[in-house]
């Protein structure tokens, strides 16, 4: 599995949880008693379709603040269809625990981490946007899109050899 670093953006609350996982008495602020915290960002020294760096959504421990750079592993992608076009975000979970188990789409739903619960998050990260989930593909389609991303920024700073 490749690891990744996520510049995120913003962090809201979801309801993205282990079945093990006993509800917290005093959650953090992103964190609902249900669910775990779910960021938004970039993934760093990539390149997407759309010029920038790729999208992705993060479940973490805790809530990070903007610009806070989160280690993490993808675990599947998520395909939206948006009004300018498709739009592939890579789902990822934080490298700690308790998201060892979190590896792939088989995983989903025990963790109650189905595509709607990634979208609901979404949404609430950027509201008004108009995104609706088409699909979602497995560990290793996000770790063919991150290595196409990787690639292309590096041809694109001179770095390819």
């Amino acid at each position: 599995m490749t690891r990744i670093a996520v510049t995120v953006e913003a962090t809201v609350a979801s309801g993205i949880r282990d079945d093990e996982t006993e509800p917290l008495v005093d959650p953090p602020p992103a964190h609902g008693k249900d669910g775990w915290p779910v960021g938004y960002g970039r993934v760093r020294d990539t390149l997407g379709e759309d010029g920038g760096p790729l999208r992705a959504l993060v479940l973490m421990p805790e809530p990070a603040v903007p610009r806070d750079e989160v280690k993490a592993w993808p675990v599947a992608v998520l395909h939206l269809a948006a009004p300018d076009g498709p739009v592939d975000e890579v789902l990822c979970v934080a490298e700690a625990a308790p998201f060892t188990g979190l590896l792939d789409l088989a995983d989903f739903p025990r963790w109650h981490a189905q595509p709607e619960a990634w979208a609901q998050a979404l949404a609430r990260l950027a509201p008004g946007s108009a995104c609706q989930v088409e699909g979602v593909g497995p560990a290793l389609e996000a770790g063919a899109l991150l290595e196409t991303a990787r690639h292309a920024y590096l041809q694109l700073t001179g770095c390819l050899e």
